[in-house]
């Protein structure tokens, strides 16, 4: 399924619109949280759903952030998984068709503890399933046809291959 052009629904906010927002975090729900339903802190940063409107992503509960001036904001939802409350979902604007890119920021590369700490192997176990439950939400948002940076990278490969064979052909 492709992703809705936010030109064609007024209810788009910063290239995004709603709908797929709205699959994005289900399918990031269901994966981060199999087994068990999402802290209240979580459901609380969902309430903005319940609201008609377009996407807020200018505002709380997400957060925005650049990395240099004159850039575009990626917009942040914090909501964690089953084991580590600070993963987020990630809207960033792109040139590609859908106008946005989605990701998941495991939010665990800020703090390592030494490599010698008692806690260090803990936490490489953390990042580990952090990283797993990464990839099975980005996955399962390419799959249904949501746009990720995989997605984008794949189709610009096959892009750049289909034009060099016709340049080779020529």
């Amino acid at each position: 399924m492709e992703p809705t052009k936010p030109e064609d629904d007024p209810r788009s906010t910063e290239g995004i619109v709603r709908g797929d927002l709205e699959r994005a975090i289900a399918i990031y729900m269901e994966l981060a949280y199999p087994d068990s339903p999402p802290p209240e802190a979580v459901l609380r940063r969902l309430a903005w759903r319940e609201a008609p409107g377009p996407v807020p992503l200018g505002g709380p509960p997400f957060e925005p952030s650049a990395s240099g001036p004159g850039q575009s904001a990626t917009y942040s939802l914090r909501l964690g998984n089953a084991s580590y409350p600070h993963m987020k979902l990630q809207v960033q604007p792109w040139p590609s068709p859908a106008g946005f890119l989605l990701s998941v920021n495991t939010h665990d590369q800020v703090a390592a503890p030494d490599p010698s700490s008692p806690d260090a192997e803990a936490f490489r176990a953390l990042q580990a399933a952090n990283q797993q439950v990464k990839t099975a939400i980005e996955s399962a948002w390419e799959r249904d046809g949501l746009p990720t940076f995989l997605a984008y990278l794949k189709d610009y490969i096959e892009q750049e291959e289909h034009r060099s064979r016709s340049a080779d052909a020529g």
